[in-house]
C-alpha cells in the first residue's frame, strides 16, 4: 500500500468542509490554515452583521465574536438574516450564535450583550486579529476606530442606507491605510446624519455589503488578494454600479494614527447629547410649552389643525385622519411658495391649536420652527402652534397600539 503525505494540520473531515476554497488555486492549503488559526470581531449583529457572521462562521475561522446590545425585532428580519421568527425578543448576539453554531458547530463563539463604551471596547476588540464594523452610528464608528488603532487591529467598514452602501478596510497597517478620523476628524451633529432606521433600507443591499464585509475579513486573515485599504467601494443599488474611489493616505495630524496623537490609551468618550448606539436619538429642539404629549392631544377638546410632515410614502402607511399633509422639504425650502402660506395662515388663524406631528417627534419641533419664521405676524402663533413629542411612535404606544408602528 502506498503511503499519502499530509503536509498540513487539517483534518479529513475540514478537507471535505472547505474542499471548494482549498482548490482555488490563490487560496489553498495554507491560507484554509490561517483562518483554522485566526478570529474576527463582528459589532452590530443587525443587516450587515447577518450575512458576515454566516460567511465568517461557514469559512473556518477558529474564533468569532459577536457584540450587539439589543434584541430581535419582527422589523428587523427583512434584512437581519442570521435571525429568524422563532429567535424574536431574544437577545440578537445569541439568536445569531445559534444560527451560526448551526452552520458550524466545531466554532468558538463568543457573545458580548452590551452597549460599546470607551470604557470596555478596548478589552474586547484586542482579542481579535480583524473587527468588522457592522453599526448604523456615527458615533460608534469613532469608538471603533479609535480602539481599532490603538489596538493594531485592520477595521472592516461597510454603511447602508435607502438602495446604497460603501465599504473599505481602515487602519491597514501594511499598507499604511489611513483611519476612519483621517478622513472625518470630527463627529458631525447627530442631526445632520441619517441612518437607514430614519430613511430606510432594502434588505439585499445589506446582504450584498455584509458578504463583501466577510471577503475582505478572509482576504486579510489569509493574506490572499487586493485588500481594500486607501480605496473606498461605492454600491448603488438601484442603478446596480460599483465604482472604486481613492481615499488620501494617512494623516500625520490624526488625533488617533497621527505623528503627535491626542488619543493615546482609550478612545475618548462620545461628545456631550450625542447618540453612541443604533437607536434613534430624540431631539430636544423646543421649549416645554411648544410641545403636547399624545395623551394630551388625545384629551384635547380644542379644534385641533393636524399637520403631517412626513413623507408621502409614510403617509400611505396610516395617519390621522383629515390631517393637512405638507411634507418637511415644501416648508423646509420652498420659500417663495405663497400658495402654501396662504394655506397654513387661513388654516392656523381658524383654529385654536396648531398640532405638527412626524414618525418619532423630531422633524416636526424642526417644523415648528419652521413655520414661526414664515408666519411670524399672526397672533398667538407661539402658543398655538406645537409639536406632538414622540410623534406618531408616541401615539402607538400612549394611546392606540393598532396604530402601524414602522
Amino acid at each position: 500500500m502506498t503511503n499519502y503525505v499530509r503536509n498540513h494540520s487539517l483534518s479529513n473531515d475540514e478537507i471535505q468542509r472547505y474542499s471548494r476554497q482549498l482548490i482555488i488555486s490563490e487560496f489553498g492549503v495554507n491560507a484554509q490554515e490561517r483562518l483554522k488559526s485566526s478570529s474576527a470581531l463582528i459589532i452590530g449583529c443587525g443587516g450587515l452583521g447577518s450575512p458576515a457572521a454566516l460567511y465568517l462562521a461557514s469559512c473556518g475561522l477558529s474564533r468569532l465574536g459577536l457584540v450587539d446590545h439589543d434584541n430581535v425585532d419582527k422589523s428587523n428580519l427583512h434584512r437581519q438574516i442570521v435571525h429568524n421568527e422563532t429567535t424574536v425578543g431574544r437577545t440578537k448576539v445569541d439568536s445569531a450564535r445559534l444560527t451560526c453554531s448551526q452552520i458550524n458547530s466545531s466554532l468558538q463563539i463568543d457573545t458580548y450583550n452590551l452597549l460599546l463604551t470607551h470604557e470596555n471596547i478596548m478589552d474586547i476588540v484586542k482579542q481579535y486579529d480583524v473587527i468588522l464594523d457592522c453599526t448604523d452610528n456615527v458615533i460608534t464608528r469613532y469608538l471603533i476606530n479609535d480602539a481599532c488603532v490603538l489596538c493594531r487591529k485592520p477595521l472592516v467598514s461597510a454603511s447602508v442606507i435607502r438602495f446604497e452602501g460603501q465599504l473599505t478596510v481602515w487602519n491597514y497597517i501594511e499598507k499604511n491605510g489611513p483611519c476612519y478620523r483621517c478622513l472625518y476628524p470630527q463627529a458631525p451633529p447627530a442631526e445632520t446624519v441619517s441612518t437607514c432606521s430614519d430613511v430606510g433600507i432594502l434588505g439585499p443591499v445589506c446582504g450584498t455589503l455584509g458578504s463583501l464585509q466577510a471577503l475582505e475579513a478572509i482576504k486579510i486573515l489569509t493574506k490572499v488578494g487586493d485588500i481594500l485599504s486607501n480605496r473606498m467601494l461605492l454600491v448603488d443599488g438601484l442603478s446596480m454600479s460599483f465604482r472604486t474611489i481613492k481615499l488620501r493616505n494617512r494623516q500625520s495630524t490624526c488625533a488617533v494614527c497621527g505623528t503627535n496623537p491626542t488619543i493615546i490609551d482609550q478612545p475618548p468618550p462620545p461628545p456631550l447629547g450625542q447618540c453612541s448606539n443604533d437607536q434613534p436619538c430624540r431631539r430636544n429642539l423646543l421649549n416645554s410649552n411648544e410641545r403636547m404629549t399624545a395623551d394630551d392631544l388625545a384629551k384635547s377638546t380644542a379644534a385641533s389643525f393636524i399637520i403631517d410632515v412626513r413623507p408621502e410614502q409614510e403617509l400611505n402607511i396610516a395617519h390621522f385622519e383629515n390631517s393637512f399633509h405638507l411634507p418637511m422639504d415644501r416648508l423646509l425650502y420652498n420659500n417663495n411658495d405663497e400658495q402654501l402660506r396662504n394655506e397654513l395662515r387661513t388654516n392656523i388663524e381658524k383654529h385654536q391649536q396648531i398640532v405638527i406631528v412626524c414618525r418619532r417627534g423630531n422633524d416636526s419641533q424642526l417644523a415648528v420652527k419652521r413655520l414661526k419664521e414664515l408666519l411670524p405676524d399672526i397672533d398667538n402663533i407661539d402658543e398655538k402652534v406645537k409639536d406632538l413629542v414622540g410623534g406618531f411612535q408616541a401615539w402607538h404606544t400612549d394611546i392606540d397600539s393598532t396604530f402601524p408602528l414602522y
